[in-house]
């Protein structure tokens, strides 16, 4: 079961800072998680929320801020500088697009030419770097383009689109738990979120799904 840092391990650092990640490599993390937005001059920066106002003092939108006025606010990562992280730590990655967004598909689109432009980086330091999204819409567009995994919270979702992986809230297993098998037969890989708690680590385990998201790595260990 491979245990992924959820934005870093952002149980002891703030989330999605360099601090966080580091963290996460001591903490004995198998991966990061990120999530990416595109800035008014179209930097891709890992950062969850559409607005500041939740980690910063002044509300400002990421998509009309520059790189150089939300560092003006707030620590922000370059994704960019994630991966290279990545790549020196050989640490797996999953970035989750963040959507509705009115630039559409162009966060996607942007993702694709980075990662065309580290591929042989990525390929050499052996790791897994890999798209997921709650927007069934940008996994349909960009399917002939670009491998994107769905992100569910809800059952509906979760049954719909077949994949070999999938990432799903950890609360669908615990309410839903005959869902691990009937993946399994369709030969689906699991990938569980956010999981914390003890009770969840030893049932993300005990029903032996690929991996976890965690705030906490070093709880999984």
């Amino acid at each position: 079961m491979k245990i992924y840092a959820h934005r870093g391990s952002s149980g002891r650092a703030p989330e999605m800072t360099l601090a966080a990640y580091l963290a996460a490599i001591e903490d004995g993390a198998d991966g990061f998680e990120c999530d990416v937005r595109l800035t008014s001059d179209n930097r891709i920066v890992c950062f969850h929320d559409s607005t500041t106002s939740r980690i910063a003092d002044k509300k400002v939108r990421i998509s009309k801020s520059s790189l150089a006025e939300l560092r003006q606010l707030t620590e922000v990562l370059l994704l960019d500088d994630l991966i290279d992280l990545a790549i020196a730590n050989h640490k797996d990655l999953l970035i989750e697009t963040k959507h509705p967004v009115k630039s559409r598909n162009k966060i996607e689109n942007e993702l694709f030419e980075l990662l065309e432009k580290k591929k042989s980086e990525i390929s050499g330091a052996n790791i897994k770097i890999e798209i997921i999204s709650f927007s069934a819409i940008s996994i349909y567009l960009l399917k002939s383009k670009i491998e994107i995994f769905k992100v569910s919270k809800y059952l509906l979702p979760a049954l719909l689109f077949p994949s070999k992986k999938k990432f799903l809230d950890i609360t669908l297993i615990r309410r839903y738990p005959k869902l691990v098998n009937r993946f399994k037969k369709l030969r689906t890989d699991l990938y569980l979120w956010t999981v914390n708690e003890k009770r969840d680590f030893e049932l993300a385990f005990n029903s032996g799904v690929a991996g976890v998201i965690t705030d906490y790595p070093e709880r999984g260990r």
